[in-house]
């Protein structure tokens, strides 16, 4: 694509999607009238089934599978779609492979992908959950103990100190904290070893249940009060005229001629994020200031060449561009400036 004649936008390689599934779940299209044989074959045969093949087999020209990751595998070979299955490039061809994305709450497929850009060679499912000759059960495991994950065990330290001394709602305030905002690898293990703990509380409310009924109860309250709260906000007026307060703290000698002079001003800046918030104070220490208020605008400098010059000269003076700060100044004598300091300088 072109703007003014001048390129916006290249490409330098393809992308291949590789898709991720569990071993028999695959994704298979079909239609009402397809026959439930022919769309059972018809799934038989996918990438990743195809790659984990072209790793186990002993044809000399797909050793190279064997020490390659899947993600590289487009750049070696190519997916065939009638064929359904990997065929080795005899020519270079600028190609990434790019694995599909799996959030995290997905955690087979999450943690199978994790070992997927790890491992090179894998030939099967099982192959790709074994480490130094032991077949774990989930990829989580796998991937745990390839030391592609760290564990559990600072979230184990921190709940067990805590249950010392903490109550039952605080502890299960902490335990939700810890699992929204932090890298827990197995939830399920975290929550079983505190239940005890984390229930303490409605185990005594309901004391005078029993059996079965007694255990659902607890277990219910205790993980729906895990969803118990509100979000925090500011209170109206918690924070009352803080723009006012501010500037009424920083310049609180500013209506006195012998104080505020221009090295009163020099040595008083507050800091903002945005320059909307400078104008802003801008305009509040300008009111403050005795006298008639003036204008100033203000531009950097004005390209000469007249194909790159979208704006006329006077235009500049009156409109804010969108990713130039504001040249804009009000203010009579002694008037402050409050300055925007850019991060990513």
């Amino acid at each position: 694509m072109r703007l003014l004649d001048c390129s916006v936008q290249s490409k330098t390689h393809a992308i291949a999607q590789l898709m991720i599934h569990l071993e028999n779940e695959q994704m298979v299209t079909f239609r009402s009238s397809d026959e439930p044989a022919v769309v059972v074959t018809r799934g038989k045969h996918t990438m990743l089934t195809r790659f984990f093949e072209l790793c186990a087999c002993e044809v000399p020209d797909n050793e190279v599978a064997k020490s390659t990751l899947y993600q590289d595998i487009p750049k070696l070979f190519r997916w065939d779609t009638k064929a359904k299955r990997w065929v080795r490039r005899n020519r270079y061809q600028a190609v990434l492979g790019r694995m599909i994305h799996v959030p995290p709450r997905d955690m087979q497929r999450f943690y199978m992908r994790v070992l997927l850009c790890h491992r090179k060679g894998p030939t099967s499912f099982e192959n790709l959950r074994t480490v130094d000759g032991v077949t774990y059960d989930s990829y989580c495991k796998a991937a745990l103990h390839a030391g592609y994950l760290e564990d559990d065990s600072e979230w184990v330290a921190c709940m067990t100190e805590a249950s010392q001394f903490r109550m039952p709602y605080q502890l299960r305030q902490l335990f939700a904290t810890i699992i929204v905002y932090s890298q827990v690898v197995e939830v399920g293990a975290l929550w079983e070893r505190f239940y005890d703990d984390l229930s303490l509380d409605f185990g005594y409310k309901y004391r005078s249940l029993e059996g079965h009924a007694k255990e659902e109860m607890v277990k219910f309250h205790t993980f729906n009060s895990l969803n118990d709260g509100e979000d925090e906000e500011l209170r109206p007026g918690a924070v009352p005229r803080g723009l006012t307060r501010m500037v009424d703290a920083m310049y609180a000698d500013i209506h006195n001629p012998e104080i505020a002079n221009d090295e009163y001003f020099a040595n008083r800046t507050i800091l903002t994020t945005t320059n909307a918030v400078v104008q802003r104070i801008n305009e509040a220490v300008a009111q403050r200031l005795e006298g008639v208020s003036q204008e100033y605008l203000s531009a950097n400098s004005v390209e000469e060449d007249e194909q790159v010059n979208f704006f006329e000269q006077e235009v500049l003076h009156t409109v804010n561009i969108n990713g130039i700060p504001p040249q804009r100044t009000c203010g009579g004598r002694n008037g402050g400036i409050s300055c925007k300091i850019h991060e990513n300088e």
